[in-house]
């Protein structure tokens, strides 16, 4: 370790090669299989979970809820009457310097 490298942004050493305290080391067998073991308890909880949830469509979403397919045509209404708003007020300060009383009678 007699070329340490320092990394500016944190001042650590650098691990990298031979700066590494593994460095020639190496994991035992029963090592191994320890690892191996944790990695399939923590795949075979992953499945499980995965297995848990309930995948279901948009469309049966919608079609469970409807309250929820009525929310989100009138959330959409509104946003595009916003912006049909936006526009027209834009263009009408940009011509006229006069504004709409209402546009959507």
């Amino acid at each position: 370790m007699d070329n340490i490298n320092v990394n500016q942004a944190n001042k650590r050493p650098d691990r990298h090669g031979s700066n590494n305290p593994m460095w020639g080391r190496h994991h035992s067998s029963v090592t191994r299989q320890k690892q191996s073991d944790a990695a399939l308890r923590r795949n075979q909880q992953y499945k499980k979970a995965l297995e848990n949830q309930h995948h279901v469509t948009m469309d049966e979403f919608l079609k469970n809820n409807p309250t929820v397919e009525e929310y989100i045509k009138e959330l959409a209404k509104t946003v595009v009457k916003e912006e049909i708003d936006k526009f027209v007020w834009k263009e009408c300060r940009q011509k006229t310097k006069t504004l709409p009383q209402n546009i959507w009678l």
